[in-house]
């Protein structure tokens, strides 16, 4: 797999995750900096125990790429969804085009503007929220003893099929690569 979709798809999700933490107020605003990326500002974590954390995250998600179809980013007050935010991700092996880091910055620079735009207009109250990641896979990890270890020990799987229904924010089509990103 390319090493621009693997950056471009934990890059979003990285940025995504600080996002999101930030805006719902999950942590204290002292955990988080602003710094510039991609052309905009945005709210990035400060090193921390929980940047540690999702640093792990990101690397078992490079870890298990090529069976993702999905990556949900749910954020939860008093065990009840507030929202959630999806990438779901699919791969189109028909064209076989590269594209350059510049036309990554820019999809990536697209989807978290838009991500932001629409986090101005939500209300958020004071109480505490808690949040978790869900990695939909296309079930291949059945196949491959390595990737079915690295899920046994760092997630609690979850078998379901469920139809993923996604207000859209914004949808983008790569070479290889469609990422539709949603917001609920």
């Amino acid at each position: 797999m390319n090493q621009q979709y693997i950056n471009l798809i934990t890059n979003l999700f990285s940025l995504s995750l600080s996002q999101l933490l930030f805006k719902f107020q999950v942590y204290p605003t002292e955990c988080f900096h602003q710094k510039s990326a991609v052309g905009l500002t945005i709210w990035s974590l400060k090193q921390s125990l929980l940047s540690e954390y999702v640093d792990k995250l990101i690397q078992q998600l490079q870890d298990l790429i090529s069976i993702l179809e999905g990556i949900e980013i749910q954020i939860k007050q008093d065990n009840k969804v507030l929202t959630t935010y999806t990438i779901n991700i699919v791969f189109n092996q028909e064209n076989n085009e590269q594209f350059s880091q510049f036309d990554s910055d820019i999809q990536l620079k697209t989807l978290i503007y838009t991500l932001n735009q629409r986090l101005k207009t939500l209300k958020v109250d004071d109480k505490p929220k808690t949040f978790s990641v869900n990695f939909l896979t296309n079930g291949a990890e059945t196949q491959n003893k390595g990737v079915q270890e690295t899920l046994l020990q760092n997630w609690i799987l979850i078998k379901e099929s469920k139809k993923r229904e996604t207000q859209l924010v914004n949808s983008l089509h790569m070479p290889n690569l469609d990422i539709l990103v949603g917001l609920i």
